[in-house]
């Protein structure tokens, strides 16, 4: 008989099995990621691919500039434009919204310090044929676009409503509106930019000209809505605030994203004084007066693009003044004017579809 009582029926006994380490587990766990990771990044960059042509990044700044005649109520305004231009002229942005240019030398002091390669809307563009900005800024807008990019084509868009003839505010006499100048920064994106300066709240803060506005901005949200750009970007000073009681700023919102919100997210991180827009406290000439958010940029993309905002800012611009103290000379830093500007830099994700 082959074999013997002690021999395995199966032949030679299983070695013992090895159990899994906590080692073993993590290095399983560590793969499992990498190979996730690499997924996602695949994905992503496949879907880039796919679905978007060109990724744009614009950098955009917008600024109500005071401009108002110093028998009006502004100051130091020459000496502040000057370095409007100057600041302009070191071509950190792509785009220069301004508001409250309303004088026809001031727009020429901008246009003679623009950089190299740089445009601007003619002090006409964007206002009524009658304004001529020489004594007053009657019948005028105070808007002007500052370009990288040639303009394609440019137009004005005038408000319909205006504020009431019987208040001494100058709104009814202002002509405001939107101005629209079309870019094309890349062959075959279209961009639509628009600057916007709505009916201001009185000076004394004893009526706030809300039904005006919001007259307004329906008709801003309309051209907004009609636009067959890829991209819109709207920049001002919008004389509303998330906080106020009219549907201004709701309305802005049904049609475009308001960068500011949608960079910072959380209301803590925007909607606080050191980020207000007019009255900032680090405001030189307003800071005196209630904090609030007036200016801002707001984008929509058409169709399949997209755009997404990579930055968000409240630079405290400031120029030197040279004053006269106690007797001796010395210089002041001061704000580039009674509102704080609003930068951004966008990318702008051109589809394919």
């Amino acid at each position: 008989m082959e074999g013997t009582e002690t021999e395995p029926l199966l032949g030679p006994a299983p070695a013992p099995r090895r159990t899994r380490t906590s080692q073993d587990s993590k290095r399983i766990c560590l793969t499992i990621a990498l190979l996730g990771l690499l997924a996602l990044i695949g994905s992503i960059t496949i879907c880039y691919f796919l679905f978007f042509k060109y990724v744009i990044a614009l950098r955009v700044l917008s600024l109500n500039v005071w401009g108002m005649p110093a028998k009006v109520g502004s100051e130091d305004k020459e000496a502040r434009i000057q370095a409007i231009g100057e600041f302009i002229q070191k071509a950190e942005y792509d785009v220069y919204f301004l508001a409250e240019l309303w004088m026809r030398a001031d727009h020429n002091t901008i246009e003679r310090l623009l950089p190299e390669g740089y445009h601007i809307s003619a002090y006409g563009d964007f206002a009524l044929s009658t304004c001529d900005g020489r004594l007053l800024p009657s019948f005028c807008s105070g808007l002007a676009i500052v370009s990288k990019f040639p303009f394609v084509e440019k137009q004005f868009l005038e408000y319909n409503w205006h504020g009431d003839i019987l208040k001494l505010d100058g709104e009814y006499f202002a002509r405001k509106g939107a101005g629209r100048a079309r870019i094309e920064p890349h062959s075959g994106v279209l961009v639509d930019l628009l600057v916007t300066h709505t009916c201001a709240v009185a000076p004394d803060y004893s009526y706030t000209n809300a039904y005006y506005r919001e007259k307004q901005v329906k008709e801003l949200v309309g051209w907004v809505k009609n636009s067959k750009a890829d991209f819109v970007v709207l920049g001002g000073d919008f004389n509303t605030s998330p906080t106020d009681e009219e549907t201004s700023y709701s309305d802005l919102k049904s049609a475009m994203v308001n960068t500011m919100e949608e960079f910072f997210i959380e209301v803590s991180e925007w909607l606080i004084p050191r980020r207000a827009t007019y009255a900032n406290p680090a405001n030189t000439y307003s800071y005196m007066s209630p904090p609030v958010l007036y200016d801002y940029i707001w984008h929509k993309a058409t169709g399949r693009n997209m755009i997404w905002p990579n930055l968000f800012d409240v630079p405290f611009l400031k120029w030197t003044k040279e004053i006269l103290l106690d007797g001796q000379n010395t210089t002041s830093q001061m704000s580039f004017s009674d509102h704080e500007a609003v930068t951004s830099s966008l990318l702008l994700w051109k589809s394919i579809f």
